[in-house]
């Protein structure tokens, strides 16, 4: 199990991959609180969900750029 806060579609923003279609899994519990932090809603809450969930849930955008980010 996974604590996810949020799988959404957008465009990436960072990286060599910026630009592209991507599926971003934030995941909840990030303890390092960095001062340029722009999700601190990520911090608390989320739901407990399985690889299985996860994956389906990523599957149905079929967008091959997947980003897990957060809950270090």
């Amino acid at each position: 199990m996974l604590k996810v806060n949020e799988i959404f579609y957008s465009i990436q923003g960072e990286s060599t991959s910026v630009g592209l279609p991507c599926v971003f899994v934030r995941l909840t519990g990030c303890n390092l609180r960095c001062t340029y932090c722009d999700t601190e809603y990520a911090f608390h809450n989320g739901t407990n969900k399985t690889i299985d969930q996860i994956v389906k849930q990523v599957s149905s955008y079929n967008c091959s750029l997947v980003e897990i980010t957060g809950g270090e």
